[in-house]
């Protein structure tokens, strides 16, 4: 587990499993992981911990990070997440979030969106790959 400013300058916190079986003892109804650099790096999340999270708590968890396909999904889901979260990969292929939710349901899927407000402009924007300072770009 890391702590980033901006997604950046990350510094390793803690152990995940760990950390996930405390939130859950504590009272958490939900936990959700994001890989947020999965995406800018090309590859899917690690899903060495994820299976490892599942057997230590008993509350719904997410995972996100670099899920691109059907596939990518349905191997999170088979480490043990419960549901898994799109960022970047639905806003260049918005097909993907229906193709996800016809085959694992809309109760399995999220969506992330990473935005914020441009005082000049007065609207809304929202960031594609976020975790990657060269390739981050505002859309509207």
């Amino acid at each position: 587990m890391v702590k980033g400013v901006q997604f950046r300058n990350h510094e390793i916190i803690g152990d995940i499993v760990p950390l996930a079986q405390c939130y859950a003892e504590e009272g958490a109804d939900e936990l959700v992981f994001y890989d947020i650099t999965a995406s800018s790096d090309g590859r899917v999340v690690d899903k060495s911990w994820v299976a490892r999270v599942a057997e230590v708590i008993d509350i719904p968890f997410c995972v996100a990070g670099g899920i691109k396909s059907a596939e990518d999904a349905a191997r999170i889901l088979e480490f043990g997440a419960d549901k898994v979260s799109i960022n970047s990969p639905a806003l260049a292929n918005p097909q993907l979030i229906t193709d996800l939710a016809d085959k694992f349901g809309v109760q399995c899927i999220v969506v992330g969106i990473d935005s914020y407000y441009d005082k000049e402009t007065g609207k809304y924007q929202v960031y594609q790959f976020t975790g990657d300072e060269e390739r981050t770009k505002a859309t509207q």
